[in-house]
């Protein structure tokens, strides 16, 4: 207890040196608690618009599609998915099913033409596993085969609104191209870009007889109860579903955004790796200067007969207490930040909004806190102080006590 006073005393004797030292480590640390905040955020928000709009957390399709997914095949389909869809809602954990209807397509206006993908969805059944529903801000949800629901990016391209007759062009299954006039019935806002800008939806039956698939769908979407058992529940769907059908987690489906992902927390460390060794080193060189000046004081300890090892701990105190303060006022900066980051979010919109990004997060991003990351920043913030004071250490215990008391 003495000595850790001796330690107080000799932090608080050089007020400014020890407290930019300790500002040197909140920096590093508010850096790594407000990163992690926003990447948690990202990747949160990612995961849930692909699952509340894209895929559910799981798809199934007929053995094959998968491979030729990203050009839509008309001639690789589930012919009748209702036995699936009965099967997979027997299985204990599954919250919802539906089938859907996905296919390239163009739309035009009377005077502009854009392409768009095509969406027949179950009407009765989708509100299960998606929340498209719920996005609609303007006009109404699907109520006759002939309306279609339109994002509001697309809306704002094609110059339509609630009300407005649009064209829908596209081929079918046997090459065919077919033609349809539906009505704008409403307008949806969500948090995927992608779906904004360039999706429209509309009942599965019509979709179904523009791309002549019969009773048939593109894919199954599944929502579980259980995120965690997505794997197990994967298994169990497979074994209901059989072989002739193949079931995909939403990850997989869309692994390289979750690649990206990767790529984000692997930046993220290097620069916190950055961080921790600029604080590192001005830990290092306040203590190596609280040294220097203390050679005459660790002279006269080390002739009244202490031992080396009780001036290592004086000088780790120091360090530990330095690190403490650094490591508080860390956690508390980043944590006010990140509260900011999760109740107001961060606008990117005017950095990225003008780039054609295939990211499914609008550019709005709201942090997501980690507890469990604030406790190990904080106990990792006194760590590397005390751990990183040992160097500077080495110098004071090899002193002999004749030659400290010549400093005098």
């Amino acid at each position: 207890m003495k000595l850790l006073k001796l330690a107080w005393r000799n932090v608080l004797r050089h007020k400014r040196r020890s407290l930019i030292t300790a500002a040197a480590v909140s920096v590093g640390l508010t850096a790594m608690i407000t990163s992690n905040t926003l990447m948690n955020g990202m990747d949160k928000m990612t995961s849930a618009n692909i699952i509340d709009y894209e895929t559910g957390h799981l798809e199934i399709f007929a053995r094959g599609y998968y491979r030729e997914e990203g050009m839509f095949p008309l001639d690789t389909i589930i012919e009748d998915p209702r036995p699936l869809e009965n099967a997979v809602r027997k299985i204990p954990g599954v919250r919802g099913v539906t089938p859907r209807v996905k296919f390239p397509a163009r739309v035009s206006n009377g005077i502009d033409e854009y392409p768009i993908i095509g969406i027949g969805i179950n009407i009765r059944t989708d509100p299960e596993v998606f929340r498209t529903k719920t996005a609609v801000i303007i006009g109404e949800y699907l109520k006759s085969i002939d309306d279609i629901l339109i994002g509001t990016e697309l809306a704002k391209t094609m110059n339509l609104e609630p009300g407005s007759m649009m064209t829908l062009i596209t081929r079918d299954r046997n090459g065919t191209f077919n033609a349809y006039d539906f009505i704008v019935s409403g307008l949806i806002m969500t948090e995927h870009p992608l779906l904004d800008a360039n999706a429209v939806i509309m009942d599965i039956e019509m979709a179904r007889e523009l791309t002549a698939l019969g009773k048939g769908a593109t894919e199954i979407s599944v929502r579980i109860g259980d995120e965690l058992r997505i794997e197990e529940m994967r298994k169990e769907i497979n074994m209901a579903t059989g072989a002739d059908y193949e079931t995909y987690t939403y990850k997989e489906l869309y692994a390289s955004i979750f690649e990206v992902s990767g790529f984000k927390r692997m930046i993220q460390l290097m620069v916190a790796l950055v961080v921790i060794v600029i604080s590192a080193v001005g830990i290092v060189n306040t203590m190596l200067m609280a040294i220097m000046e203390r050679i005459p004081e660790i002279g006269t300890l080390k002739a009244m007969g202490f031992r080396n090892n009780v001036i290592t701990r004086i000088f780790l105190y120091e360090g530990g207490i330095i690190g403490l303060f650094g490591s508080l006022i860390g956690v508390l900066f980043g944590l006010v930040f990140s509260i900011y980051m999760i109740v107001v979010g961060i606008d990117f919109s005017s950095v990225f909004d003008s780039a054609d990004l295939n990211y499914p997060v609008k550019f709005l991003i709201r942090g997501d806190l980690d507890p469990v990351m604030l406790l190990a920043v904080f106990l990792f913030g006194i760590l590397v102080s005390v751990l990183v004071t040992l160097w500077p250490l080495r110098y004071a215990t090899r002193l002999q006590p004749f030659d400290a008391l010549r400093h005098i």
